[in-house]
């Protein structure tokens, strides 16, 4: 399998988020990119709690690459910084109108996407404390939350990024292979765990 992957860093990104959706995507066998959005190419990046990442890539490096899903994770100050590089907010329009996935987490749906109103009309989640900035006939109180007519994923926060990168797994290798990556996990009761 040779689907890929792009994961978007910026300082207070949100690390359980970021790192939780990278190890499950290599697991399911994603060819997986982190990439910084740092516009003087700096690679380290400082997360939310404090723990340092280092990017594969600069996101510059990136605006000639096509890939199957682009993840923006959370964290507050790591939303804003994806929200104000317009390099990504260019790649994001394009990964719509291409109709691939965009997979938005915590943050990044409120603070991205609709600041941008890249995805007019789309159900969505995010974190609950951001839900005033979503229109409430587009949110959803759920979990993870997909909308197929946009072809974009949404989910809430730190506890639902397994469940965010499963669904990711789910709908771009199949649910045999998302079930293949969870039985590798002990899931708390209640998670999909794609055996169906």
């Amino acid at each position: 399998m040779n689907v890929s992957a792009l994961v978007c860093l910026a300082n207070g990104s949100e690390e359980i988020e970021a790192v939780t959706v990278m190890d499950l995507l290599v697991r399911a066998g994603f060819q997986v990119t982190s990439a910084s959005i740092d516009s003087m190419g700096a690679l380290e990046v400082g997360c939310s709690r404090g723990v340092r990442l280092l990017a594969d890539m600069p996101l510059s490096a990136l605006v000639d690459r096509s890939f199957e899903v682009i993840v923006l994770p959370g964290g507050l100050k790591g939303a804003e910084g994806l929200r104000d590089c317009p390099l990504l907010v260019d790649l994001l329009r394009r990964q719509r109108l291409n109709g691939k996935l965009v997979a938005a987490i915590c943050a990044a749906p409120a603070v991205v996407l609709q600041y941008h109103n890249l995805y007019p009309g789309a159900a969505m989640t995010g974190f609950p404390g951001l839900k005033d900035r979503i229109p409430s006939q587009v949110w959803r109180e759920q979990r993870v939350v997909y909308d197929p007519q946009a072809n974009l994923l949404t989910s809430q926060g730190p506890a639902t990024a397994m469940e965010f990168a499963l669904a990711i797994i789910a709908r771009l290798a199949g649910q045999a292979q998302a079930a293949d990556v969870a039985a590798q996990l002990v899931l708390p009761a209640g998670i999909n765990d794609y055996r169906q």
